[in-house]
């Protein structure tokens, strides 16, 4: 789902993906983060917001993810969004790193 050409089957993907996290006891997202992380900026904004607002959940119950997760929010060029959308996800990638440093 995270290939898919369609960006409301990638947020669903997304979505699907950090709400398991909780059971995820074979490491299967692990093996995937990286993909994961490269939705922090994907071609459509609005799922880049949700991927940004899921990671918290991500971090809260995969912490050996925490570091990759900050280290991939603090590198995001938001410069690649129109003007009107970058500040959005600017405040969303902030937003999600004070979360996640809380955890």
């Amino acid at each position: 789902m995270l290939d898919s050409d369609n960006s409301y089957i990638r947020t669903r993907g997304l979505i699907l993906l950090a709400y398991n996290a909780k059971w995820d006891k074979d490491y299967k997202i692990d093996e995937v983060i990286d993909k994961y992380l490269k939705h922090i900026t994907d071609v459509k904004p609005i799922t880049a917001r949700q991927c940004i607002k899921l990671l918290p959940i991500i971090a809260k119950y995969k912490p050996e993810l925490k570091n990759d997760i900050l280290s991939a929010l603090h590198k995001a060029d938001v410069s690649v969004y129109d003007d009107s959308m970058q500040s959005l996800v600017y405040k969303d990638i902030q937003k999600a790193l004070k979360e996640i440093q809380k955890l």
